[in-house]
């Protein structure tokens, strides 16, 4: 059915351009030209407190299976008192940050009016590059009056249409409290912990088809097919025997007005297949279909204030991966001057892991395209626990370890606060 469905979409793309070419062969051609763009953002900062610490503690278990109740004197050992232990790791008092791209954009107008547009954006500094590979996004886009179709790697559907309705990225004015937090306080991070970080439906930049309709009476549809959730610029087919592949994304969204106040609602969805062989699985591919949902919304009042919310749900059909997240954020601007309270708070279903994060920021525009911001952040997160050493009643670590006793279980804590500054220039 998907391919069916991508190879209908793919033969009515080309007909479109066919059709295209062939009429108004009078027109004169324009040649395509090639423009450079992109952005360098240098900030600096802080980390006023940090504490990053494993807690332990103690339940009892019994020499069966694990789970039943251990001798009620056990709990007189030392062993069992709960403890901490200090994981910090002492740094610089202040810390500089980069952040630039650079953006190659071809375009061309056909002679039946529809647009094209290829983009390579280019990583300006090493630590974002994967596997000394300096490409960000790269991809090739046909638009005209049936809306837009886009090929390469890139977003999908609900990213494109989603992000501007979605809490802290329709309000920030700073710093992006999905992405930047972690450049100056680590969270507690199990494997899964990115999925509750952030609000966006980010599949990478895997490459993908994409098509997104245009607005009818303020209506927007999109879909992408992808056959690998993971990044992949090599040219290489998908093995599906250990990626999550053949991935449909959708999107919808609506936008308005009633009187002098905008609004903007939308909800998007991926599912993405498990790995045919899972028992030579990846720890991202367990055999199950993977799928995530996020349902959005934008308000917009007169006098520059803004509000947005956004919900997203992960999971897997084993229950293993599954976590909600909730992002929220309000904006004012006035003139030059911008401020934005945004906060995310993110929870693994079925452990303890939790992420929480807010970030008061202020901006002010020096210029056309030149902003300086300055930035608080505050972030608490929560590990997933996990078994540490046996215990047995009188404090000694078992060597037999279904002996009856006591387990440890450990649970990394991190927190902290933070201030940063720094100037973006747009070009």
């Amino acid at each position: 059915m998907r391919t069916h469905l991508m190879a209908g979409t793919a033969l009515v793309a080309a007909t479109m351009l066919a059709a295209g070419g062939a009429a108004a062969q009078d027109k004169k051609m324009m040649k395509p030209s090639i423009s450079v763009n992109g952005y360098y953002e240098g900030v600096v900062g802080g980390v006023l407190d940090n504490t990053m610490e494993t807690k332990h503690s103690y339940k009892a278990v019994g020499s069966d299976d694990g789970n039943t109740t251990a001798p009620t004197d056990a709990l007189t050992r030392t062993a069992a008192t709960p403890s901490t232990t200090n994981n910090k790791t002492d740094t610089s008092a202040l810390d500089t940050k980069t952040d630039a791209e650079i953006h190659f954009n071809g375009r061309a107008t056909l002679d039946s009016g529809m647009k094209i547009h290829a983009r390579v954006e280019l990583e300006g500094q090493n630590h974002h590059s994967q596997a000394g590979d300096p490409i960000d996004e790269y991809f090739l886009s046909v638009s005209g009056t049936f809306g837009r179709i886009i090929l390469g790697g890139t977003g999908g559907a609900p990213v494109k249409m989603l992000t501007g309705l979605s809490g802290s990225w329709a309000t920030g004015v700073g710093e992006t409290l999905s992405f930047d937090v972690n450049n100056w306080l680590n969270p507690a991070s199990p494997a899964n912990f990115y999925q509750i970080q952030h609000s966006r439906l980010d599949t990478g930049d895997a490459e993908k088809v994409t098509y997104i309709s245009p607005k009818l009476g303020g209506f927007q549809v999109g879909m992408t097919y992808s056959p690998n959730r993971m990044n992949n610029d090599d040219n290489l087919r998908i093995n599906a025997e250990k990626s999550l592949h053949d991935g449909i994304e959708g999107a919808v969204s609506y936008t308005g007005k009633f009187g002098d106040v905008g609004f903007g609602v939308g909800g998007g969805m991926t599912r993405y297949a498990g790995c045919n062989k899972p028992k030579v699985a990846t720890n991202m591919c367990d055999g199950k279909d993977m799928s995530d949902w996020l349902v959005a919304a934008r308000i917009d009042f007169a006098g520059g204030f803004r509000a947005a919310v956004a919900h997203k749900r992960v999971t897997d059909d084993n229950k293993m991966n599954q976590g909600n997240l909730t992002d929220a954020g309000v904006r004012f601007v006035q003139g030059a001057n911008s401020f934005s309270l945004a906060g995310v708070l993110g929870e693994m279903k079925n452990t303890d892991a939790s992420y929480t994060a807010v970030m008061g920021s202020y901006a002010r525009a020096l210029g056309p395209g030149v902003k300086w911001h300055a930035n608080v952040i505050w972030m608490d997160s929560e590990s997933a626990k996990s078994n540490g050493t046996r215990y047995g009643t009188d404090g000694a670590a078992l060597a037999t370890q279904t002996d009856a006793g006591y387990q440890q279980v450990n649970q990394d804590e991190n927190s902290g606060i933070a201030l940063v500054t720094g100037i973006k220039v747009v070009f």
